[in-house]
């Protein structure tokens, strides 16, 4: 795996949107396709699912990883990352946990590479310092009341890098 600064370095960016509820599918099918226009990848995901950009980058960096080294399920660098950023083992899980639906009213739009996507008006950006997740999402995420017993107050979304990281195991 790869040291946190060189992480850090990999080309990912990431947006929250508020969308009103029932136009989370237009919104992702206008995105994509505008990414697609830009010869950009993006992955768009459940706000609710995503726990800060280190969350995100750890997702693509496993998910690069995977499909250079032929390990991949998917060839596409958005389906793989979304499979590591879920931390699940099928893509038909990844795919229910982590997309929006009719009910989403926040996204994340995640600009994964070299090629660039310019944020729209009310696009907010994601940062290092976003606050951690509370315990409700985590437990949503599938974080179990054991594994948060098991970090420091403060500490908790170190179980969300975790779940990424053993996706790679869980595949085997």
């Amino acid at each position: 795996m790869e040291d946190q600064a060189a992480v850090k370095s990999h080309h990912i960016k990431a947006w929250r949107i508020s969308i009103r509820k029932g136009e989370a599918r237009r919104v992702m099918s206008e995105v994509v396709a505008k990414a697609a226009e830009d010869g950009a990848q993006v992955l768009v995901l459940r706000s609710d699912m995503v726990f800060g950009l280190d969350h995100l980058r750890a997702a693509y960096c496993h998910a690069r990883d995977a499909i250079e080294g032929g390990r991949g399920a998917s060839n596409s660098i958005s389906m793989e990352t979304l499979l590591y950023a879920s931390g699940e083992r099928q893509l038909g899980a990844a795919i229910k946990k982590m997309t929006v639906d009719d009910s989403t009213q926040e996204m994340v739009v995640a600009w994964l590479g070299e090629s660039g996507l310019e944020p729209a008006l009310g696009w907010t950006a994601l940062s290092d310092s976003d606050p951690g997740p509370d315990v409700e999402s985590l437990k949503k995420f599938g974080i179990s009341e054991q594994e948060l017993r098991t970090v420091a107050p403060g500490r908790e979304a170190e179980l969300i890098l975790e779940k990424v990281a053993a996706v790679d195991v869980l595949k085997k």
